[in-house]
């Protein structure tokens, strides 16, 4: 008796659309925070995912599209809302060295300002996912200027430890240049009353 075999079907294989678009964005956060806006393009992140730049811009619409929703992605603010704010120094300062999302974002937006048009995406979504609810997580009356002091801080000292290289310094003088990070932290955080 012959064995009948299944037809084989002429519908290709069903994407995982989810799977897709978080290599995407992944590999967008990784170019995006490494090279810059300017110096990275669209094929270079469909080949880091693995998929075509006719998907990619099907899904994200333009590079700038993509920019902007993989700096959202990117962007830890939540997590960090949580805490109590005594825990918000120790967290940001053990984090970002580790963390390649916390650090990427920061990259993002400091490697965006050679392109006037990421420039302005990096700044109005930094500023409504991360100034904003830090400064209302500080309070008033300065809760805005205190969030935007801490964001110096951090993106000086991410740039600062993802760009140059501390081989230089010993593991116990980067845990002290992390200390003095926290502390710089914590006193914006919790400004002395009566400090100038």
């Amino acid at each position: 008796m012959r064995k009948i075999l299944p037809m084989k079907s002429d519908k290709p294989a069903k994407r995982d659309s989810g799977a897709t678009r978080a290599r995407i964005l992944d590999a967008a956060k990784r170019a995006f925070s490494q090279t810059g806006y300017s110096h990275t393009g669209v094929r270079e992140i469909a080949n880091m995912a693995g998929t075509s730049s006719t998907l990619v811009l099907r899904y994200y619409g333009s590079k700038i599209g993509l920019f902007e929703a993989a700096l959202r992605d990117a962007m830890p603010v939540d997590k960090l809302a949580a805490l109590p704010l005594a825990l918000v120094a120790e967290e940001l300062a053990t984090a970002l060295p580790d963390r390649s999302d916390s650090a990427r974002a920061l990259m993002m937006i400091a490697m965006a300002s050679g392109a006037p048009e990421a420039a302005h995406v990096a700044a109005r979504v930094f500023a409504e996912c991360s100034i904003e609810p830090i400064g209302a997580l500080l309070g008033e009356p300065d809760g805005r200027v205190r969030s935007l002091e801490i964001s110096i801080l951090l993106i000086g000292f991410v740039f600062f430890l993802k760009h140059l290289p501390l081989t230089v310094f010993s593991e116990a003088e980067v845990e002290q240049i992390g200390n003095w990070f926290s502390r710089s932290v914590m006193d914006v955080v919790n400004p002395r009353s009566g400090a100038a």
